[in-house]
């Protein structure tokens, strides 16, 4: 087999270029797959951000309230959690729904029982005596967080 030297340089020529032109491409296709994938979760992240960060504001005003006020009021808040609770069953574990729920039962065992006065609350608060119903929700929304970030480590 006889190869013509004047082709050998033009084919050589070709194949490097085949190759560095494949290799571009399939970095650059890695590369957007992943920041694709960055993307959809840093999205999922700041959405179960939101979601979580809502139900412990709501949860919050409604908690202030169950242990001031003997009356049992609708103010919004609780119509605001229930849906929170409900679009959490879309995309939370449910570890976090079913901690989001006993949070909601320990408000309204709280809002069942005779108020305290505001300074009452603030020394329990202060000597750290009184139950926080919405510690454990946090701290299952945080490791469901870093969960999701660990899917891109």
């Amino acid at each position: 087999m006889n190869i013509d030297p004047a082709l050998l340089s033009p084919v050589s020529a070709l194949f490097g270029a085949l190759i560095g032109g494949g290799t571009s491409l399939i970095a650059a296709i890695y590369t957007q797959r992943g920041q694709h994938r960055l993307q959809r979760v840093a999205g999922e992240v700041a959405k179960r951000e939101a979601v979580y960060a809502d139900f412990v504001i709501h949860a919050s005003n409604l908690l202030l309230r169950a242990y001031t006020n003997d009356e049992i009021v609708l103010s919004g808040d609780e119509q605001r959690l229930m849906g929170l609770i409900n679009r959490m069953r879309f995309f939370a574990p449910r570890n976090v729904v079913a901690t989001a729920e006993a949070a909601l039962r320990a408000i309204i065992e709280i809002s069942l029982k005779p108020s305290i006065e505001l300074r009452q609350l603030a020394t329990q608060a202060l000597s750290r005596s009184l139950d926080d119903p919405l510690l454990a929700f946090s701290l299952v929304c945080r490791a469901d967080l870093d969960s999701v970030h660990r899917t891109v480590a």
